[in-house]
């Protein structure tokens, strides 16, 4: 039959017609023409224009469903990332600007750089989570913050260079190539701790040390300023994310972009998670030892971890992955919440009291419920709601380490 069926059904730009049909018997073409002229012009344009119809459906199926992703990155990048690392680089300004002013001063000044300091660490926490792109090059985020330090590579590497007064780290363009354990908040934070040595005090050590912070401090100014450039301008890595497409290296389509951007958060509380939580709880089996959290030489853990914990909510809300939660599991969306709220809050509180020296009663079974809670959050956010708006999270950015 196929042999001898010769019609063919053709579409134009603005007409449709079938063919003549040939090859059967003479009176079942006169039944076959009859049909063609009752049938076709009505049927085929309808089979036509329901196609474009369809086509133009489904059309805008796909764009309404990439619409949301476009939206979700937009509001991250402009209302959140790029925001932040602008905030971090007025911060390292201001500390530079403050420590340069300060160094041969009176004792008084070191007040306003320790506030400064401050002002610069929660900051970073804000942003200490967004890998991707800028801070994930060039080593930024470890040349800015080189932690965990379990070994105290830092602290060594500090007494070697403040013991031969090497005059090549007082440049930071030179101290950008030196170890990145010489180049950030913790080696800032050593020479503003000292109790015997002040960056402050009118002797040559002292000057040294001081000259030695303000260097520091202008390398965190540019690693800022690195970073918020990358993130800007019609090539930098927000435009990557926004403009995704087949001839983009990076991202391909909205939802990887979008995924990339809710990656940041589950790196985020994994660094709460392991950075912050977990040295706590190991601590508790080992009496009288305190843990070794970020920061804690300058007495700012308990800020910290509430600024990265409240950072952390803050991107959630401005991704806005609320809205993927089913209407079945509505729970979930207060449970979220509740949780960074009591772990800001608790998490917080216990760090101070590592720091007081106290012991409140069940503080391991709090603390062990903290990591409970950062956890379920994680999972809630990396499997369910991610699944449910059909974005594959993959590994993040811890992972390997």
């Amino acid at each position: 039959m196929g042999q001898r069926w010769r019609d063919a059904i053709v579409c134009g730009t603005n007409v449709c017609r079938a063919a003549p049909a040939r090859g059967f018997s003479p009176r079942l073409r006169i039944v076959l023409e009859a049909l063609k002229r009752l049938v076709v012009p009505r049927v085929i344009p309808t089979i036509c224009l329901s196609l474009i119809a369809l086509s133009y459906v489904a059309g805008q199926g796909t764009a309404h469903a990439a619409q949301p992703f476009a939206k979700l990155n937009e509001r991250a990048i402009d209302e959140y990332v790029v925001p932040n690392f602008e905030k971090l680089e007025s911060a390292t300004v201001k500390l530079a600007t403050t420590l340069g002013k300060a160094c041969g001063r009176p004792a008084g000044q070191l007040s306003a750089i320790q506030d400064d300091f401050k002002k610069t660490v929660l900051a970073w926490a804000g942003v200490e989570f967004l890998l991707l792109g800028p801070m994930g090059a060039e080593a930024r985020a470890e040349r800015f913050d080189f932690s965990p330090d379990p070994r105290r590579v830092v602290e060594r590497q500090m007494r070697r260079l403040l013991a031969r007064r090497d005059a090549a780290v007082l440049g930071p363009q030179v101290l950008a190539k030196k170890s990145v354990a010489v180049q950030g908040l913790p080696a800032l934070q050593v020479l503003l701790t000292s109790r015997r040595h002040s960056i402050l005090a009118d002797t040559e050590d002292g000057r040294y040390r001081c000259r030695f912070a303000v260097s520091i401090a202008k390398n965190l100014e540019n690693i800022a300023r690195e970073t918020v450039s990358g993130w800007s301008g019609a090539n930098g890595w927000g435009a990557k994310m926004l403009n995704p497409g087949p001839d983009n290296l990076q991202y391909r389509s909205s939802a990887e972009a979008a995924a990339a951007l809710v990656r940041a958060l589950i790196t985020g509380l994994q660094l709460i998670q392991n950075r912050q939580i977990m040295p706590m709880i190991a601590a508790q089996s080992k009496p009288g030892k305190k843990p070794r959290l970020p920061f804690a030489r300058s007495g700012l853990s308990a800020d910290y971890i509430a600024a990265s914990v409240i950072s952390c909510k803050r991107y959630y809300e401005t991704l806005g992955l609320s809205v993927y939660i089913p209407e079945s599991e509505s729970w979930m969306k207060q449970w979220i919440v509740d949780a960074f709220d009591r772990v800001a809050r608790e998490g917080s509180a216990a760090v101070q009291s590592f720091a007081d020296g106290q012991e409140p009663p069940e503080r391991e079974r709090k603390l062990r419920f903290l990591r409970f809670q950062v956890e379920g959050i994680r999972k809630l956010i990396g499997r369910k709601i991610a699944s449910v708006a059909n974005l594959t999270i993959g590994f993040n950015e811890l992972d390997g380490d």
